[in-house]
Parts: C-alpha cells; sequence; structure tokens
C-alpha cells in the first residue's frame, strides 16, 4: 500500500469491531445559576403584597360588616317599631302621634342607610352569597326613608296645618245631611303622593327579594314588607276617598245610587239577597232619599232575562242571575253583582243610576253604634238590636209579606235620616268595610277601576291570594238567619314557609230549636221547594292561585264537588241539607301546584259573624 493509501486510511473512518463499547458521549458544561431578572422580582413582590392586601381587605371588610350588622340590627328593629307605630297611629287618626313616629321613622331609615354604606358595602354588594343579604339591608333602609320623607311627612305636615287633623280623611262629618264634597281636597295631593311612593317602595323590596337571605335578615325584612303592606292599603284607600268623593257627591252634577240592603236570612255569596233597593241622590253633598222598591217588583215576565249573562255564569249559577233580581248576588264578585242589578233597574225604569251602595242590617247596626235609639214602632231600634230585629224579630211581629215590606220601607227611612242626621261611626265603617258587608260601585269606568283597588270596590276574582268561602241559598225561605257557619282553616307549611297543602273544614249548625209552625211559612219555607224548616245551599270553594281542591269528604264519607272555572279561576260546588237542629262538616283537601303563600281567607258574611281559626302544620317532606 503506498504513501496515499495510508494517509487515506488514517483519514477513513475507523472500523467499529461488535466487541468493543461505543465511545462515551462527553456531557455538557453546567451553565452557570441564572440570576433572576429586576421584573420578575418585582412581578413576585407585588403578588405577595396584593395577596396580603387582599386577605387584609376582606379582614378589613368582613369586621366592619361585623360591626355594621350591630347597629343594623338595632336601626332594622326601630324600623319595624317605628313602622307599625306610624300605622297605627293613622289609622287612629293621631296627628300628633304621627309626626312623632315620621320623625322617628325618619331617623332608623337615616341609621339603616348609614349603616349599610361605604366601600365595604360596595364590595359586599358584588360578593356572591354576601350581596344576597347586603342588598336586601340596603334597599331596606332606603325604601323606608323615602316612605318616612316622600309619604309620610308630606302627610304629617298637611294634618298639622289642617283643623280637623287626621280625622279629616278618615270621619264622614255630615252637616244638616250634607257631606262637603272638598273636605279632602287639602289632603288630595299628599294623599296620592304618598300612595305612589309606597307602591314604588313595595315593589323595590320584591324585587330585592332572595331566597338566599339569611332568616336573621329575611324575617325583619318580612315582617317590615308586610308593615308597608298594611300601611299602603291604608293610604290607598284614603287615596281614593280624596280622588273620588267630589263626583260621586254632585259636585259637577247630580249623582243618583241604589242603596241595596242584602237579607242575610237568605245567604248569597256576596252576604244575601238584595232584598231592597232604595234610591238615594246626591246634590253638591246633600243627600236626598228616594223610594222603597222591594227587589222582586223588578222581575219581569216569567222565563224572561233581563240581564246577559257570561257562560261561566250560566253554567255556575243558572239562568235564575238574569232573570230574578234576589239572585244577581249569587256571584262573589260585587262589581258584577252591581252592574246586574243596574240592568234589573233599568229596564223596569228605563233609567240607570250611576252606581249601587250595597249594605247587610249587621252593618248598618254597626255604623250606628253611637247614634241614639230609632222608633219604628212595634221596635225602638239601636246599633246593636238592628239586625236581630230586621233578621228575625220583625217577620215575628209582622206574619204577612206586605206587612213587614210596609214595616221594612218605614225602617229604612228612618235609619238612614238617623244616619244622615248623626253620620256614621268611623270604627263602624271600617268594621262594616273589612268584614266585607260595605261595598261600592261605580258604573263609571274610571271610578271603579279606582273603586277596585279597595276592599270597598267589593272584588274578589282577581284577588288570588285569598281563599274563598261561600254560601248560595236554594231554600226559598228566611231559615238561613238561623244557621251559622264555622270555618277551620290548617295550613301546611315547608320550612322555607312555602305552602305544600292545606286542609279546609266547613262546619255549618242548623240552630233552629223552636216550633216551625210558629215561623211565618215565607221564613220557615212551608215546604214549597224544599221540606219546611230546612236549609239547602251550594258551597263554593275558590282555591288561592298555586292550590287546588284534590278531595273532599262530608262527614268522614267521600262527597261529590262540582268543579267549574269562573272567569278563568278554578272552584268548585257542593250541596249541602240541612234539618233544624242539624249540622254537617264538609273537609277539602287541598294541595299546592305551584309555589304558593298562606292565603287571605273570605267568606260570605252572614247574619252573625263566622267562626274562622287558621292552625299552622309542619309539612311532611319539605
Amino acid at each position: 500500500m503506498g504513501r496515499d493509501d495510508a494517509r487515506a486510511g488514517e483519514d477513513s473512518p475507523r472500523a467499529e469491531s461488535p466487541h468493543e463499547p461505543p465511545p462515551a458521549t462527553p456531557l455538557p458544561a453546567t451553565p452557570p445559576p441564572r440570576q433572576p431578572s429586576k421584573r420578575a422580582g418585582l412581578a413576585h413582590g407585588i403578588g405577595l403584597t396584593l395577596a396580603f392586601l387582599t386577605t387584609a381587605a376582606l379582614l378589613v371588610t368582613a369586621a366592619l360588616l361585623a360591626y355594621d350588622a350591630t347597629r343594623l340590627q338595632r336601626a332594622a328593629t326601630d324600623l319595624e317599631t317605628h313602622a307599625q307605630a306610624a300605622r297605627d297611629a293613622l289609622e287612629d287618626r293621631d296627628a300628633p302621634a304621627l309626626a312623632r313616629e315620621v320623625e322617628a321613622l325618619e331617623v332608623a331609615a337615616t341609621a339603616a342607610s348609614e349603616s349599610t354604606d361605604g366601600p365595604h358595602w360596595w364590595l359586599a354588594a358584588r360578593t356572591p352569597w354576601i350581596r344576597d343579604q347586603a342588598i336586601p339591608l340596603r334597599t331596606a333602609g332606603a325604601a323606608a326613608h323615602a316612605i318616612a320623607t316622600q309619604a309620610l311627612a308630606p302627610l304629617s305636615d298637611t294634618a298639622a296645618r289642617h283643623d280637623g287633623g287626621l280625622d279629616s280623611i278618615a270621619t264622614l262629618q255630615f252637616e244638616n245631611g250634607r257631606l262637603d264634597p272638598a273636605m279632602l281636597e287639602p289632603f288630595r295631593e299628599p294623599l296620592a303622593q304618598a300612595a305612589q311612593t309606597l307602591r314604588d317602595q313595595q315593589q323595590r323590596l320584591r324585587d330585592a327579594a332572595t331566597e338566599y337571605t339569611l332568616p336573621p335578615i329575611g324575617d325583619p325584612l318580612a315582617r317590615l314588607a308586610a308593615q308597608l303592606d298594611d300601611l299602603a292599603a291604608q293610604l290607598q284607600n284614603a287615596h281614593v276617598t280624596a280622588e273620588l268623593l267630589p263626583g260621586m257627591l254632585g259636585e259637577q252634577g247630580d249623582r243618583t245610587y241604589l242603596i241595596a240592603v242584602q237579607n242575610n236570612a237568605e245567604p248569597r255569596a256576596t252576604g244575601g239577597i238584595p232584598a231592597s233597593l232604595i234610591e238615594v241622590t246626591a246634590s253638591d253633598g246633600t243627600l236626598t232619599l228616594g223610594g222603597f222598591t222591594p227587589s222582586y217588583t223588578l222581575t219581569g215576565p216569567a222565563g224572561h232575562a233581563t240581564a246577559t249573562l257570561t257562560d261561566d255564569e250560566l253554567a255556575l249559577f243558572s239562568a235564575r242571575m238574569s232573570r230574578f233580581p234576589q239572585d244577581a248576588t249569587f256571584t262573589p264578585e260585587f262589581p258584577r253583582a252591581a252592574q246586574v242589578l243596574l240592568d234589573f233597574w233599568e229596564a223596569a225604569h228605563g233609567t240607570r243610576p250611576d252606581g249601587v251602595l250595597a249594605i247587610d242590617p249587621v252593618a248598618l247596626g254597626w255604623l250606628l253604634d253611637d247614634a241614639p235609639v230609632t222608633q219604628v214602632p212595634p221596635f225602638e231600634i239601636a246599633g246593636d238590636t238592628l239586625a236581630s230585629i230586621m233578621l228575625a224579630d220583625a217577620y215575628l211581629a209582622f206574619p204577612d209579606p206586605g206587612d213587614s215590606d210596609a214595616f221594612f220601607a218605614r225602617a229604612s227611612s228612618a235609619l238612614f235620616e238617623t244616619l244622615l242626621e248623626e253620620g256614621p261611626s268611623a270604627d263602624g265603617i271600617d268594621r262594616a268595610i273589612e268584614g266585607g258587608r260595605l261595598m261600592l260601585y261605580s258604573d263609571r269606568p274610571a271610578e271603579q277601576e279606582l273603586l277596585a283597588t279597595t276592599p270597598l270596590g267589593g272584588t274578589f276574582l282577581s284577588r288570588t291570594d285569598a281563599l274563598g268561602v261561600f254560601l248560595n241559598d236554594g231554600s226559598g225561605s228566611k231559615i238561613g238567619y238561623y244557621v251559622d257557619t264555622a270555618v277551620t282553616l290548617t295550613d301546611h307549611l315547608c320550612t322555607d314557609g312555602r305552602l305544600a297543602a292545606q286542609t279546609l273544614e266547613i262546619t255549618l249548625t242548623h240552630t233552629f230549636d223552636g216550633d216551625l209552625a210558629a215561623l211565618p211559612s215565607y221564613v220557615s219555607g212551608g215546604g214549597n221547594f224544599v221540606p219546611d224548616g230546612e236549609f239547602h245551599a251550594n258551597v263554593l270553594v275558590y282555591p288561592s292561585a298555586g292550590m287546588g281542591v284534590t278531595a273532599m269528604t262530608r262527614d268522614g264519607e267521600p262527597g261529590f264537588l262540582a268543579p267549574h272555572t269562573h272567569d278563568g279561576r278554578p272552584m268548585s260546588q257542593a250541596r249541602v241539607d240541612l234539618a233544624p237542629g242539624g249540622s254537617t262538616t264538609l273537609t277539602y283537601d287541598l294541595t299546592a301546584t305551584a309555589v304558593a303563600a298562606p292565603p287571605t281567607l273570605v267568606l260570605t258574611p252572614g247574619p252573625r259573624e263566622a267562626t274562622a281559626d287558621r292552625v299552622t302544620e309542619a309539612a311532611a317532606g319539605c
């Protein structure tokens, strides 16, 4: 091999032996430790600082919230206390007390507002769960402050400047049979403002409510909301009175109304048959009584329908409601009953009055509670004896129906003259309206729209938060005077206050224990429609929204229910019959079909006040 070949061999790759290990790969040199940059160190420091500051902020926030919670608890208690006291002062028409409570309520509201103010509350209002506690509290303080300053304070100031004080907005002051149509004019604007403020703040509290609010916070707020609801109702009633009184008293032109006297001895859903109708004319505040008309005289030809009924009314109450004015009150919706009565009157007389005022002898007695005795031979009629005389004793004194009609005409005229001369009892008016025994309907839509917002308007079907129990007598007699009604409603509540179910017990007791032969036949029935002395009636039950009847028993045995819908509202009817001395109990099981709260209970006003008991029990399984 030559030199070139040898050099070539030195430069060429060396042949590897399969028995030799491969040469070791040299390790890279270890780099020197990396020095942190100034930017990274700064970021790390900022992160630690922020973490520390966040923790500190949360701790400070928690401490401040805890401190405010003590102040807020005192303020919340004061809010509830003074809201109740302000409501009571308004109800009692105590102007000095209202002024004191308005000032105290404003102080409490300011304390509540200050206790829910500051950066920590701003943070709390934006933190999950905490905001469910913070927002309702802040809202309650702001709402109470608005009510004190924008609603009650202007009203209190007006009362202080007015000679009659708060009595002016609650007492109908007659002078020589006249009511001044402008008597409430000084209060009209502040009442309108107060009513609107209460409506706004009620909605504000409802919008702020949350199911995640803890009971120590939610319970006082619920009680405060209930106080505001009562106060709102008072102010709305006074506002409507101030708005409607001038026009309805004939300040701009004469008005004519029908006074429908309901006879509770023949029960109907709204109280009783409108046995008699009395015309009254209002002319610039002066009220003049007209004729006395027994309602049966408005009946048209046999089989003739005077009023036009809806399909629901025909299915529920039959064509009798359109043929007999005594049956106009089959419906629990008083405005509708009043329309039907006006239809009968218009058909008979060719004119249509401007409205209907319904009252029963029980309510009339309450209105005359402070009045002197009225002489209507053979009786001396006082407030506490009026109902028993007009619903029972007069029939025994005048067995002939013609004679009893003549007595009722004399008595009605004398009693209403006494009422106009003496003026009605303010407490009696409140009691009559609350009991559903005094109701007013205007045939003018704008006025009726306002009336419908008050208990005086007598609406029921739109009150979906109410459970209704009503009676429609089918005896063709006046034996209903001797029938007592007792109702027990048991609310089965979940732990969160929701209504899971209800048990409704309705007991009717026929208390007559005398000689049926001693009663005039038109009182006992005479066996014309049902056996003599027996009481037959339909019991109507309207569940509140979210509740439905699932079963009914009568005296422990399965009962028969006729389900219906009345203007979109589910209801049912059950027939009962009672002999003298008998008693029967209808028991309804109602179950929640949606989220529901315990409802208001509405009953047919009877010849005596019904016994109504309310019981609460824990519901199983919720």
